[in-house]
C-alpha cells in the first residue's frame, strides 16, 4: 500500500504481490492482538482459577445417581417383599395365595413410572429393562388366573423367568451405583 501523489490505493488497484505483503502485514498484527488479549485478560485453566476465577461448575452424575437411587429406596424394597411372596407361593403350589401376591406386585410395579429415570444412559436403560421385566412377569401371572390357553407350568415358568430377569437388572443397577444389592429375606 504504497502512496501516490499523495493519494491512497483501493484493494483492487494493488498489485497481487502488495495485496499478498498487506494479507500478511495483516495476519501478523491480528495474531499479535489475539496473543496481547490473552496475556492481559488470562487464559483461563489453573491460572484463571490461581487468580481468583471461579471454576466452571461440573456435573457429579455420580452424587446425582446416588441421590437418585436412595430416592426409590421404598418402592425397591416394596417390589423385593411382593416378589418374595411371588416366588414362595409359586414354590408351594398355592394358587389362592398367588393371585393376591401377583396383583399387589402388579399394583407396586405401576408406580415404578413415577420415580423417573436415573441421571445416566446406561442406568436409565438397566432401570427400564428391570422394570419392563416385572410388568411382564405381572402379565404373565396374571395370565394364570384369566382364561390365557397356556398350561399353568408355562406361565409360571414365564413369571419366574421375568422375575430373575428383572432381579438381575436391578443388581447389575445396583452395581453400576456402587450400592449393595437389595435383597429382603422371605419372612
Amino acid at each position: 500500500m504504497r502512496r501516490r501523489r499523495n493519494d491512497y490505493r483501493t484493494w483492487e488497484e494493488l498489485s497481487l504481490q502488495e495485496r499478498r505483503r498487506g494479507l500478511a502485514v495483516l495476519a501478523i498484527v491480528g495474531a499479535g492482538a489475539v496473543t496481547a488479549v490473552y496475556l492481559v485478560v488470562g487464559g483461563g485453566g489453573a491460572q484463571a482459577e490461581a487468580a481468583g476465577a471461579p471454576a466452571p461448575p461440573t456435573v457429579d452424575t455420580g452424587a446425582q445417581l446416588g441421590a437418585w437411587y436412595a430416592g426409590t429406596a421404598e418402592l425397591r424394597t416394596q417390589i423385593v417383599t411382593a416378589v418374595n411372596a411371588v416366588r414362595a407361593d409359586i414354590q408351594a403350589s398355592d394358587g389362592t395365595a398367588l393371585r393376591p401376591a401377583c396383583v399387589q406386585l402388579g399394583q407396586i410395579v405401576e408406580g415404578i413410572a413415577g420415580l423417573g429415570q436415573p441421571p445416566t444412559a446406561t442406568a436409565s436403560r438397566t432401570w427400564t429393562a428391570g422394570a419392563t421385566a416385572y410388568s411382564q412377569a405381572v402379565t404373565a401371572c396374571g395370565n394364570l388366573f384369566d382364561g390365557t390357553q397356556l398350561p399353568p407350568p408355562v406361565l409360571l415358568a414365564r413369571t419366574t423367568e421375568a422375575l430373575n430377569t428383572a432381579d438381575g437388572q436391578w443388581t447389575t443397577l445396583a452395581a453400576q451405583i456402587g450400592a449393595p444389592a437389595q435383597i429382603v429375606p422371605a419372612s
